[in-house]
């Protein structure tokens, strides 16, 4: 009995003993959990006053001189990227606010260049399009005074500014030239594929590409042109004009294409009708899949019109830089088999 009774009063104390520990370390953990909440608390001040501090020394050095509104139209992803770099690095250097925007469709142009006449922009960047609400949203945008620059693409039929972009009529002959060397001295046809942003009969850059390609093929005489087709913005234009070129020229020697998306559609259809080799393509852009395919000589050359170089000058020009004439030509450069490996990134 009484060791029963020893035995209860050890367990008691034991008990009071968990009991107190028990105590201790809920008191330990409050007040840890005290001192992380006051950490956190004061940590957050500070970031939070670092934040505006920051953020008012940001706002001071973004002093900007002048808005632009740059406005793209369905360009592919690698000249839409380079020339939108090009022109925001050089804005940044000279403090000049960018709104860029490509837009989807014609509406989506008209809609930006409107606001940002509302806006009372300094300055409007687009390219050429002729389609008659676009241009007139265009010269409104002129009568108020706001300058207007096209790049890339020309349109007629608006009072534009300047014009800065490649020399179509110039591309025209520099590709006719390609076709005659990849072709020395043989019968040949050949499919010339004209990529148009609109009506095909109002749009400037396709046919002086049409007209400069033209006046050097039909001086060579074993080069015939078999047909020169027209694509759109489409995803399938290409392919599907490519199917009906093979189809009905089953022995075509090149299709020729003035646009990256484009180029890179006529090859597939090159590719699943086992045409490599045979029908020979010759195209624009130097995205990496098509320097792949320039490589592995399933593209014979492509022309790259030199975005970075397009933008930087657009910008130079909006700011004030002088010009000889109200057009600035940028540079194409021919990439083939033999000199590829400079353009890879």
């Amino acid at each position: 009995m009484k060791s029963d009774h020893k035995k209860l009063i050890q367990l008691i104390d034991n008990n009071e003993k968990f009991s107190l520990f028990f105590k201790v370390m809920i008191i330990i953990l409050f007040l840890v959990l005290v001192s992380a909440f006051a950490v956190s608390i004061t940590y957050s001040m500070v970031m939070e006053e670092n934040f505006y501090r920051n953020n008012k020394v940001s706002k001071a050095q973004t002093e900007y001189k002048k808005d632009f509104l740059v406005v793209m139209y369905q360009n592919s992803n690698d000249f839409l990227s380079r020339f939108q770099r090009s022109i925001i690095e050089e804005a940044e250097k000279k403090k000049i606010r960018i709104d860029f925007v490509n837009v989807e469709s014609i509406g989506e142009a008209i809609d930006a260049i409107n606001t940002a006449v509302a806006a009372k922009v300094d300055g409007i960047i687009a390219q050429g399009i002729y389609d008659a609400d676009y241009i007139h949203a265009i010269n409104q945008a002129k009568d108020k005074g706001i300058v207007v620059q096209f790049v890339y693409t020309d349109a007629r039929g608006t009072a534009r500014d300047y014009f800065i972009g490649y020399n179509p009529y110039d591309h025209g002959k520099l590709v006719a030239r390609c076709v005659i060397d990849e072709m020395p001295g043989r019968l040949s046809n050949v499919a010339l594929m004209v990529h148009s942003v609109t009506d095909v009969e109002k749009d400037v850059t396709g046919s002086l590409t049409i007209e400069g390609f033209k006046s050097v093929i039909d001086k060579h005489p074993t080069i015939k042109i078999a047909d020169i087709v027209h694509t759109s913005y489409d995803l399938f234009s290409a392919e599907d004009a490519a199917y009906d070129i093979l189809t009905r020229y089953p022995d075509i020697d090149a299709i020729i294409c003035t646009s990256e998306k484009d180029t890179f559609g006529v090859v597939q259809v090159i590719i699943d009708m086992n045409r490599v080799g045979k029908t020979k393509v010759i195209g624009a852009g130097i995205s990496k899949d098509i320097l792949k395919y320039i490589e592995l000589e399933v593209i014979a050359a492509s022309f790259d019109m030199n975005p970075e170089i397009m933008g930087e000058k657009s910008l130079n020009i909006m700011l004030g830089e002088k010009a000889a004439s109200d057009f600035a030509e940028i540079p194409i450069t021919t990439v083939k088999a033999d000199n590829v490996h400079f353009f890879n990134k």
